[in-house]
């Protein structure tokens, strides 16, 4: 915990009792230790210690009344022990946390369901719109790499609720994540201090968010557990921890830098950003992009068993996405780039499709001329489905919606339709 020590707060999900209490839950796993062991927590850089989870009773009321003390005694702030958020301020700007467990032994509790969840974040952003909220939340099902479906119900419902992010735990293991909306949903982080017998429950993610009045970026940091304590690994480990929850998380980028790794929509990269490494969730690999000091991008997948050959991408990209776009039930990967060609030495934005077959990544359609020229694109399913979308620009400066769709030559002109030039999507 010592390398977060100069951040503003250091949360943590502490499972368990600070107790001498000997009158323990009916439950296998009841957990206790000293209270003076709080001490510990407050060295480490701790500030705030969510009890909000399954533990907190395991010595039953006397237990966690003594926990609670415990942690104010030693300067550790507990959350989830009422119904409202805590503040977190600094000189300059202020955020709240809301923490919540939707897990057995929590039925007295504050907030034990999500009814109750919900109307709490609602009543609180209504009495301060402007304050960034976080939920804290202890849920989900132990030891699975993805959310269940109600879980992603309810996370759509925080976030149409006002809540501005919301980090999970419980699972054990580092589970998907995801966005919805600009709302950043981390469904599980994970373990931290652990005994991790028990598959990938020696792997795990630290979140750090900076805020001001608003969430400015997310950065996470890998970690893997050792003899039940946390150590940073050297970096192909931290590849391989992305790896395996980034191809669960659709439609979301990591890009790493001196700053460490930061967490964004796939659709908000900005290739032009100061990042070493940008990697793109798929279902089946995560698609890597590496920017040389001598200026060309490198394209490589990153597979279970491996890695793909590398591609080298001349020209300005601009633009990355991950779609099935030939109906092949494989994923494509589909570039805007700027560039010259042979036949057309005028320096615009170009579409560029490659796929991995035949053990090779090698490229699907590189054609150059749609109806127009390319201001940009994006893709959807339907019916299952996928379609190339277009925003594309005549030589007067008007502007056109196209749709496409695979032919097995390449792409068809599907739909067409004028559109006024601040609209920045086609259909």
């Amino acid at each position: 915990l010592q390398q977060f020590q100069g951040h503003d707060y250091l949360l943590i999900n502490y499972e368990g009792t600070f107790s001498g209490s000997p009158h323990s839950q009916n439950d296998r796993y009841n957990f206790k230790t000293e209270e003076n062991r709080a001490a510990l927590l407050r060295a480490g850089g701790v500030s705030h210690a969510s009890l909000a989870n399954n533990h907190s009773f395991d010595f039953g009321p006397e237990g966690f009344q003594n926990t609670l003390q415990a942690l104010q005694q030693h300067g550790v702030t507990p959350l989830g022990t009422d119904c409202f958020p805590v503040l977190l301020t600094n000189r300059h700007y202020r955020c709240a946390v809301l923490a919540a467990s939707l897990t057995a032994h929590n039925e007295t509790l504050c907030i034990a369901a999500a009814d109750s969840l919900l109307k709490r974040v609602g009543d609180f952003k209504t009495e301060h719109p402007a304050v960034p909220l976080i939920v804290y939340i202890h849920w989900g099902l132990e030891l699975q790499p993805r959310p269940a479906d109600w879980q992603r119900r309810l996370a759509a419902e925080l976030a149409a609720t006002g809540v501005d992010a919301i980090i999970g735990h419980h699972p054990h293991v580092v589970q998907s994540i995801e966005f919805i909306g600009d709302v950043p949903v981390f469904y599980s982080l994970g373990n931290f201090v652990a005994d991790a017998y028990l598959p990938s429950t020696d792997e795990a993610i630290i979140a750090n968010l900076s805020i001001s009045d608003k969430l400015e970026t997310i950065r996470l940091a890998p970690i893997t557990l050792i003899r039940y304590f946390p150590r940073m690994p050297e970096r192909r480990r931290q590849l391989h921890i992305i790896q395996d929850f980034l191809q669960h998380s659709p439609e979301v980028a990591l890009l790493e830098s001196k700053a460490g790794w930061q967490v964004k929509p796939a659709e908000a990269v900005d290739f032009r950003e100061a990042a070493d490494l940008w990697l793109f969730s798929g279902r089946a690999f995560v698609a890597a992009v590496k920017k040389l000091a001598t200026g060309p991008h490198l394209l490589t997948l990153l597979l279970p068993d491996g890695k793909s050959n590398t591609v080298s991408i001349h020209g300005s990209l601009s633009e990355l996405k991950v779609a099935d776009i030939d109906h092949d039930g494989k994923e494509d990967i589909l570039l805007g780039i700027r560039k010259k060609v042979v036949f057309d030495t005028t320096r615009r934005k170009r579409l560029n499709v490659f796929s991995f077959r035949d053990n090779n990544l090698q490229p699907l359609w590189l054609g150059t001329k749609l109806i127009y020229n390319l201001v940009s694109f994006d893709t959807y399913s339907a019916e299952g489905l996928h379609y190339l979308t277009t925003v594309e620009e005549d030589s007067l400066g008007n502007r056109y919606a196209a749709v496409y769709e695979w032919d097995h030559f390449g792409f068809a002109l599907n739909r067409l339709r004028r559109i006024h030039q601040d609209e920045t999507t086609g259909y």
